[in-house]
């Protein structure tokens, strides 16, 4: 003979299936903001609002501005360059940086190699070199709370 559950059993059991997925909602909807707090403290207005709570005088913050890739031909009779470069503007998050309480003190500018290619050349003397790097800003707020 089959074993029928009752109403009050299958109730029971919705209920708690009801249960377990509202506190597997609960669980991912903690982990997604745990995750959305993690990566705003890795950024750079997190990080300058972490150095704020600190009472730090300064802050720095690196931000990649450029970049240029650029390769040579050694079929080219000339021994030419070609590639690309691209920028990219920081304006929001210095802006974010300032509104957390910091003015921007200085700034600097370093171009980072990160690779090199050279060919002969094949009609006349040397080589032909293709440098490719990163153009990277190094900015230094002070804190406007500290004297």
């Amino acid at each position: 003979m089959a074993f029928r559950k009752s109403a009050e059993d299958k109730a029971a059991e919705a209920a708690e299936q009801q249960a377990r997925e509202r506190e597997a909602a609960e669980a991912a909807a903690a982990a997604a903001e745990a995750r959305q707090q993690a990566a705003f403290l890795a950024s750079p207005i997190g990080q300058a609002t972490t150095a704020k709570e600190q009472r730090q005088g300064f802050f720095e913050v690196q931000l990649t501005v450029g970049s240029s890739q650029r390769s040579t031909s050694v079929f080219d009779a000339a021994g030419s360059t070609s590639g690309t470069s691209s920028a990219v503007s920081h304006a929001g998050t210095l802006a974010g940086i300032e509104a957390v309480g910091w003015r921007l003190e200085h700034v600097g500018y370093v171009f980072m190699i990160t690779g090199e290619s050279s060919h002969d050349r094949v009609f006349g003397a040397g080589e032909n070199i293709a440098v490719n790097g990163q153009t990277v800003g190094i900015y230094l707020f002070r804190n406007t709370d500290v004297t």
